[in-house]
């Protein structure tokens, strides 16, 4: 098993001195999930998008709380893959 970190997308566009939040963590620590599997929502200037995990495996490690500023490239959790 390898751990793999989960970052933000872009989707801020060209303004990326915006802080965005995660608002939502659908998984807790611990939970298997699916390559692509939604596993949080973010938001920035109003606007929701989703972050998927990149890899099947467990959800190992949170690293980013609900409302704590997030930019592009955050590593927002932990993923130990299959």
């Amino acid at each position: 098993m390898a751990k793999v970190v989960v970052k933000i997308p872009d989707v801020w566009g060209n303004n990326k001195d915006v802080d965005g939040t995660i608002i939502n963590w659908f998984y807790d620590e611990g939970a298997r999930v699916s390559q692509g599997t939604v596993i949080a929502e973010g938001m920035v200037e109003k606007v929701t998008f989703e972050v998927t995990a990149p890899v099947a495996g467990t959800l190992s490690k949170i690293l980013s709380k609900v409302d704590e500023p997030i930019r592009v490239g955050s590593r927002v959790a932990e993923i130990e893959s299959d």
